[in-house]
This record gives C-alpha cells, sequence and structure tokens, in this order.
C-alpha cells in the first residue's frame, strides 16, 4: 500500500494549482512532475509561475536546485539578499522585489550651495516574474508592465521630500512644475543657496622700492640717497607705507538654511622703529634721510637704515665690521676679514677669501674668490651674534636650573649659599663653556659701529660680570641672571627681526665660493666657476657670455644660464622647482623637481622643466637613447 502523503507535501501541491482563465477548470502544472532532463532527474528543481517561485528538493543522490537573479529582480533567501547562484531546497523562503531606479533624485553639491532635481519618469509602472520551466538552475527575470501604470508622480510629492531633507531655502518650485509637464531629464536648479563673500586682508601700501640696484653712486663724497634708480631712499617727513585696514566678510546661506561664515581676514601689526613714526591712519613717516625697510613677518617692523662707509678697502687696518644698517665698502675686501650687516652690503670693489652676512642684499660689483656671501634668512642664520647669543641662552638658561637645584640640596641640609658664589661654583666645575661663549659674544659686540637695541650697554655690563669672580658673588642674583637671559633674548630677536622681505645676491663673477639668497642671485658679468649657490627665489645670469662651470646650483624658482660646463669636462648640477634654461651645455646633471637627467652630450637652446625631463627619461628606457 502507498505511503501516506504528508500534510505539507499536499501543502505544496495545492500552491502549484493553476486556474485556467478561459473556463475557470483547474490543473496541475504537468512540466513540474514531469521530467525534462534526462540527465538530472535526480535533482532538486526550480519552478516560477504567476509571480511565485517553487522549489523541488532532489532525490537521494541529486543536487540542490540552484536559483539566480537577473536585475532588476533581487532574491532573498531566508532573508539574506543573493548576489549569484545560490543553492535552495524547499526548506529555503524564497522572497523578490525589483529594485528599479527611482522616479526622480536629488543631489546636493559638496559646498552644500546647490541643489538639483532629476526627473527619471513621472510614472510608476508593476512588474511581473517571467515564467520560467521546471529546470535544475533557472535565473529569474521580470519584465515591466508598461500598461499598468501604480502609481503618478505629483509635485507635492517631491515638496515634501525636500522638505524632509531639510532643503527649504529659495526651492525653485516652478521650475520643478515645468520639468514635470515637459520633462528634459537633465538636472535642474532646485534650491541655491549664497556662498559667503570673503574679507580681505589687512596690508601694506609701501611708497618705496624694495628693490636694490647693483649700482651706487657719490655726490661729493656722499652717498646719493636720493638717487630712486641706485639706492632706495627717503627724505625727512616723507610716507613710507599705509596700513589698508582689514575688510570683513559677508556671511552666505546653504540649500539647508544654514549660515556660512567667512573665514576672518588676516590682521597685520606695523611697528615704527628708528627714525620712523606711526601716525594716525596708519601711515609710516621718515624722521630722517635714508634708507627706507621693512622687515618681520607677522609684525612689520620700519626703519630708516643708517649707513656704514668704509672709504677704501676692509682689511686688518679697517678690522671686521659689525653694523646694524647698511654696510658700504668703496673698495675691497681683503683676505680674511668678516662684515655683518643688519642691512645691506655694497661693495664697489671685490671680495677675497671672507665671508659677508647680510639681513638684506649683497651686491658686489666686481669678482667674489674663495668667500661665502649669505643673504637675507642666510645671513641671519650665519650671523655671529645670532649664532653666540642663541648658544649662550640654552646654556644660561641649563645653569639657572643647577643653581637652583645646587641652592635647594644646600638648604635641605639646614645650610646656606650666596646666589652668586653657587654660580661661580658652576661656572668653574660645570659649566666652563659659558665663558668661552660670553667671550666670543663680547669680541663682536666690541665691534658693532651701531647700538642693536637700547639695553645694548646693560647687557655688555652684566657679560663682563661672569668674567669677574669677585663682583659675581656679590651681585649675582636669581633676578638679575634671569634678566640677562631676557637681554640675551632680545639681542638674539633682534637679529632675526632684520630680515629683510625682498632680497638677492649680485655679483659680477665668483669663483670657489658658496652663495646662498633668501631670494635671488643675479650674476651681471662673466659668470661662475667652482662654486655652490642657493637660491630660494631664482638664479639667472645676465650676459650672454657669462659661463657655469663645475658648479652647483639649486634654486627655488628657476635657472636662466648661458654656457653650462666646457669641452675640458668641467660638470655642472643644476637643479630648479619651476624651470632650467641653457644657451649651451656640455656635461652634466639637471634636476626638475623629482625628475633628474644626465647630460652627456652638448645641447643648445633648451628650456628643462618637469614634463620635458619626464619624456626624456621615458625615451631613455626605450632604447632611443638620451640627449
Amino acid at each position: 500500500m502507498p505511503d501516506r502523503m504528508s500534510e505539507q507535501e499536499l501543502n505544496k501541491l495545492i500552491n502549484m494549482l493553476e486556474l485556467s482563465q478561459g473556463d475557470g477548470d483547474i490543473e496541475f502544472d504537468i512540466s513540474f512532475m514531469v521530467s525534462g532532463d534526462p540527465d538530472h532527474d535526480h535533482g532538486g528543481r526550480v519552478l516560477v509561475r504567476a509571480d511565485k517561485i517553487f522549489v523541488q528538493d532532489p532525490l537521494p543522490g541529486g543536487s540542490p536546485a540552484v536559483i539566480m537573479g537577473v536585475l532588476p529582480v533581487n532574491l532573498y533567501v531566508n532573508g539574506e539578499p543573493v548576489s549569484g547562484p545560490a543553492e535552495v531546497t524547499t526548506e529555503d523562503t524564497i522572497e523578490w522585489e525589483i529594485s528599479e531606479p527611482p522616479l526622480y533624485s536629488i543631489t546636493v553639491s559638496e559646498d552644500r550651495l546647490l541643489a538639483f532635481f532629476t526627473l527619471h519618469s513621472t510614472k510608476k509602472f508593476s512588474w511581473k516574474l517571467n515564467d520560467h520551466l521546471s529546470a535544475g538552475m533557472v535565473e529569474v527575470d521580470a519584465v515591466m508592465n508598461t500598461e499598468n501604470v501604480v502609481g503618478i508622480l505629483g509635485l507635492n510629492q517631491i515638496i515634501a521630500d525636500f522638505e524632509r531633507r531639510g532643503i527649504i531655502q529659495n526651492l525653485n518650485i516652478s521650475g520643478i512644475h515645468a520639468e514635470l509637464q515637459n520633462p528634459t531629464y537633465q538636472p535642474i536648479t532646485a534650491a541655491q543657496g549664497r556662498a559667503a563673500v570673503p574679507g580681505e586682508n589687512a596690508h601694506l601700501e609701501l611708497f618705496f622700492s624694495e628693490t636694490i640696484e647693483n649700482e651706487f653712486s657719490e655726490i661729493e663724497g656722499q652717498v646719493d640717497y636720493r638717487s630712486h634708480l641706485r639706492i632706495p631712499s627717503a627724505i625727512r617727513g616723507e610716507v613710507l607705507a599705509r596700513k589698508i585696514p582689514v575688510i570683513e566678510g559677508i556671511p552666505g546661506y546653504d540649500v539647508y538654511g544654514e549660515i556660512l561664515y567667512p573665514p576672518p581676514p588676516a590682521d597685520l601689526t606695523i611697528l615704527a622703529k628708528n627714525n620712523t613714526v606711526l601716525l594716525i591712519g596708519n601711515e609710516i613717516r621718515a624722521l630722517r634721510e635714508g634708507r627706507p625697510r621693512v622687515t618681520g613677518d607677522r609684525i612689520k617692523y620700519f626703519d630708516i637704515c643708517t649707513s656704514y662707509i668704509v672709504p677704501g678697502n676692509v682689511n686688518i687696518k679697517s678690522g671686521n665690521i659689525v653694523f646694524s644698517g647698511d654696510v658700504i665698502i668703496r673698495g675691497d675686501v681683503e683676505d680674511n676679514m668678516i662684515i655683518e650687516s643688519l642691512g645691506n652690503v655694497y661693495v664697489a670693489g671685490s671680495i677675497y677669501n671672507s665671508t659677508i652676512t647680510a639681513t638684506g642684499s649683497i651686491l658686489v660689483k666686481g669678482n667674489v674668490v674663495n668667500s661665502n656671501l649669505y643673504s637675507g634668512y642666510f645671513g641671519v642664520m650665519y650671523n655671529r651674534i645670532y649664532n653666540c647669543s642663541k648658544l649662550l641662552i640654552e646654556e644660561t638658561k641649563i645653569l639657572q636650573t643647577a643653581v637652583r637645584m645646587l641652592v635647594q640640596a644646600v638648604q635641605g641640609r639646614k645650610q646656606s649659599v650666596k646666589y652668586g658664589q653657587a654660580v661661580l661654583l658652576l661656572l668653574e666645575s660645570k659649566f666652563q663653556k659659558i665663558p668661552q661663549l660670553i667671550k666670543e659674544l663680547l669680541s663682536v659686540l666690541a665691534t658693532v659701529q651701531a647700538s642693536y637695541h637700547q639695553d645694548l650697554e646693560q647687557t655688555l655690563h652684566f657679560l663682563n660680570l661672569f668674567l669677574k669672580p669677585a663682583q659675581l658673588v656679590d651681585y649675582m642674583s636669581e633676578a638679575s641672571l634671569s634678566g640677562v637671559i631676557g637681554m640675551l633674548e632680545e639681542l638674539h630677536m633682534g637679529v632675526a627681526r632684520m630680515q629683510e622681505t625682498k632680497v638677492e645676491v649680485n655679483i659680477g663673477k665668483c669663483q670657489n665660493s658658496t652663495l646662498k639668497s633668501n631670494g635671488d642671485i643675479i650674476i651681471h658679468r662673466d659668470g661662475i666657476v667652482q662654486s655652490e649657490l642657493f637660491s630660494s627665489g631664482n638664479i639667472t645670469f645676465l650676459k650672454t657670455f657669462s659661463v657655469c662651470r663645475g658648479s652647483k646650483l639649486e634654486a627655488g624658482g628657476s635657472i636662466s644660464a648661458f654656457y653650462v660646463g666646457g669641452e675640458s669636462g668641467a660638470q655642472s648640477y643644476l637643479k630648479a622647482k619651476q624651470s632650467i634654461s641653457v644657451r649651451k651645455m656640455y656635461l652634466g646633471k639637471v634636476t626638475i623637481d623629482r625628475y633628474t637627467a644626465d647630460i652627456t652630450e652638448p645641447v643648445e637652446n633648451l628650456v628643462f622643466n618637469a614634463e620635458s625631463l619626464r619624456s626624456m627619461k621615458l625615451s631613455a628606457e626605450s632604447g632611443r637613447g638620451l640627449v
């Protein structure tokens, strides 16, 4: 007697009943029960009928049925989405849905100033699964029924969606309505904010040139400050600069109605220093004749730079020069001399085996031989007062801490010690470097031709106190030691504040020398041989016959040269951030940014940049060679 069918199997069979639309007769889907594939009679089966998916389990030894959705049909088995073929049995719950695109989309620009409405369709239609005969593997797909409209997009629905998103500022309702009536299916501006209007930073309006020519002249033995073609100058009462105050920005708003605040404009502080005065209206006026200059970064300092004039050569007889203004030398700078200027240095002759530092520019009409020239930032960094005072500040602060610890240790034993005596003992035992630094700094300050700041005399007094043990014990206290540190810091920062903004090194020719400039380097005559040049700006050779042989050049901007290297094989290395132009280059290496090329054969009239060097590198790698 055959086994009785279970209630579960009966229900499944009932679910497979179909009503005939013609006469209402009830039929069984015979195809589900009849195998159409003799090779897979034991495997599971899937049937799609009337928007439903039916599964038959495999017979013993057979494989489960496999199902996969075809977009826009998304299948879910036991609540989990199915992204590819999946095995299913009668124990699984299979569901499906249509993932059709929305009737419209709303997008907002990254800056949130614009919201766009894009219409895709004004009607929503029904979908129906395509029927599939029973098979071991079925791809479930669907078709849109364009005759059955299940929804029509309305203006109120769209506006409500914008409001739910919080987009209510200047909503373009008429534009959205027009798109619904005459669809273009292109994004239209549905809402628009207003960008914040940025303010304007405070800035300086200068009434003098910061550019120094490489020529200067004299009238009856005096420097002609009024020659604007040479040294910028001012006369008493002349307006040097005016501060233009900040202009506040105007707030805006985004499509969500939130206020957009402009960034606060940067203010600027101006201070009048030596021989200048700050008047109402933020004007700086000159109090005497001389070269006007502006220094500093966030705080702009104005002063009238005085000049120290050497009528002949700088040599052993004249001594080294340390000056807090411009230094003008009518002759040469002879062997082993040092010139340190908190301003510009002008040399009418040549420089031999010497070091020149200037917080401003260095201009040399003649040659530079076996020498070092440091301008602007580098003039500060290589300044002896700057470096020596820095080291002395560091050592003195450590000394101050050591004195404090020594005094506390003595007091811990219920005893006492004079502060000056503790300082002296530590100087003689642990801080022997401090007296050496003081002597070095005093030797430099002894040659200063003009005061760096108003407390220089007091600073010198206390520095000398360190070298006199008897007085040191009696007069040194913790307060006076802190005061010495403060004076040294002011001395140190006084040099740093003198760095000028627009500087250059301008020479006729150099050999076996090092030139470093925080601005441009200009060679106005023969060229350079066996030298190193570093410029934060551009390096420019002015004369068509200028040469560059056996040298290393590096520029933060561009290099413009004529004859680089030579037939004798003296190679040069040229490196720039932007470009390198040459009239003729024999042997050497050029680098732009991160691209480098070796020049192994003479080239003429070339301008190297990052793109051309990259192309040359690719050509070399492909075997076509590199010129």
